[in-house]
């Protein structure tokens, strides 16, 4: 073993959550900074196509990624034991990543040339492009799967700093959308080039490796299909509205779309530290009540977020936006409204499809994928020319719910030993009377300064919900409280 490598030193499930809310919570904070400053410099209209840009970008990137999100994270988790087995099989996995990236980056250039959206844009779309090779050799997958949870979050924050600074300096008017698009990249992507400078210290490279890139083939092609259509379905509405309505539209939606993202990454806090663990039970047999213990204990813990969540985007959407994004954004507030529930559906769906790839069911998490995009083109296509942004949020929506729908059927036989871990009626009883009264304490408020509403409205209901989930002795709260004592 080479002097400067290590064997990765494996956490705790709790403690890997307890980073990545760190991680999620840094992408409330930054945005909470950044949106409502970049909203009211850049204005509508090029923020939206800024977004635009980046969301014609990922669909490129997906490709190029070929589910190695999933795939990589499971495989590598499975081996991480074994450094040499590990090192041939991230070895592989690289070399195939350079080649589908090069492929994916010729076939987006010919894209950008050809369409007329994307001509009008060229500066713009070709440093957008970069995001292909920076999530291609990231290998953020790698650091999953052996549970680097602090390493990725730290590095994380750092690289968002550093964006924040660049922006505060070098984003002053509204034509420089260009510098904003650079800046986003470096805070969102920049980090991955650490990745693959710091990857040498978990595993060796070598030629010597007898490489078999044969084997993943088969595995990958479900879960390329599935990783694809997953990505493409979740972003179909912000993409199709930038061919079916106008840049102001588009500027008023993604702050919608970017307040969305913000919420649901709260719920993935939780989900995608789970895969590895899950993967890991699932291959060492004998650990099954474990992983139904892992996933009731989350599905009543998402829940309670998801709910609460909901709650906040209904009842506080207006002030929230004039926060966010000012005045020249209330005409998002709809759509917001409309998408609130995608928050608490996505986050369960997700558990749902961690649970899925660890059990080696990947064949019917594509096929619910593949199903969901289909129905999003066809809802969002139907409800854009009609309703616009709000009937993007209402075709997203209807989308979540159908795939929640049938990945809660195809593992109905599962979930019916989870269920009896769960709390779902005392959760959703003491939801509805807090919603009730923040309701009520909220329009007395409403007309006071959006900040004050905002957190009268939270005080209310986190008491509320709170009490009565502590006066029905919820398992989840429980146990937290047990564990506090101790």
């Amino acid at each position: 073993m080479p002097k400067h490598s290590r064997k990765p030193v494996i956490r705790s499930v709790k403690f890997n959550v307890v980073m990545n809310i760190i991680l999620t919570a840094s992408g409330f904070l930054f945005p909470l900074i950044t949106v409502p400053y970049v909203s009211r410099v850049l204005g509508p209209a090029n923020n939206g196509i800024v977004s635009w840009a980046f969301t014609f970008v990922s669909y490129f990137t997906l490709v190029a990624m070929l589910g190695f999100n999933m795939y990589g994270t499971r495989e590598c988790a499975k081996v991480r034991d074994d450094r040499e087995q590990l090192s041939t099989l991230v070895q592989e996995l690289l070399i195939i990543l350079m080649c589908s990236a090069l492929i994916v980056y010729i076939a987006y250039i010919v894209f950008v040339l050809c369409l007329p959206q994307t001509r009008a844009q060229m500066p713009l779309m070709f440093i957008a492009s970069v995001m292909i090779w920076l999530s291609a050799f990231g290998a953020e997958w790698f650091y999953r799967s052996i549970e680097q949870y602090e390493y990725i979050t730290f590095r994380n924050i750092a690289f968002k700093l550093i964006a924040l600074i660049l922006m505060f300096i070098f984003v002053r008017h509204t034509n420089d959308y260009l510098v904003y698009a650079v800046i986003n990249i470096i805070g969102s992507a920049g980090s991955n080039v650490l990745n693959i400078l710091r990857i040498r210290t978990f595993v060796t490279f070598s030629r010597s490796y007898k490489m078999n890139f044969r084997r993943h083939f088969k595995g990958m092609f479900a879960f390329s299909i599935s990783g694809i259509t997953a990505g493409m379905y979740s972003q179909i509405d912000m993409l199709l509205l930038g061919f079916f309505s106008s840049n102001f539209a588009m500027g008023l939606y993604q702050l919608v779309f970017k307040i969305r993202n913000l919420c649901t990454s709260a719920g993935s806090a939780v989900t995608t530290v789970m895969l590895p663990r899950l993967s890991y039970y699932e291959s060492t047999g004998g650990n099954h009540d474990k992983t139904t213990d892992l996933m009731a204990k989350n599905l009543n813990f998402l829940l309670m977020l998801g709910l609460s969540i909901i709650t906040a985007l209904v009842i506080c959407a207006e002030p929230l936006i004039s926060i966010l994004g000012g005045s020249n954004y209330l005409g998002a507030t709809p759509a917001l409204r409309i998408s609130a529930p995608i928050v608490l559906v996505s986050s369960i769906s997700a558990m749902l499809s961690q649970y899925m790839i660890a059990a080696n069911h990947e064949k019917m998490l594509t096929i619910t994928n593949v199903v969901g995009l289909v129905l999003a083109i066809i809802l969002e296509c139907a409800l854009i020319p009609f309703m616009g942004i709000s009937g993007a949020a209402l075709g997203l929506v209807i989308t979540e719910v159908a795939v929640y729908a049938m990945r809660a059927y195809t593992l109905r036989d599962y979930m019916r030993q989870v269920h009896k871990h769960t709390d779902y009626g005392r959760i959703v009883i003491a939801w509805t009377v807090a919603t009730a009264a923040t309701g009520g304490i909220f329009w007395l408020v409403h007309d006071f300064n959006p900040f004050l509403s905002i957190a009268v409205a939270a005080a209310v209901f986190v008491m509320v919900f709170g009490l009565l989930l502590m006066l029905f002795r919820e398992t989840f709260i429980m146990s937290m409280m047990r564990r506090k004592r101790r």
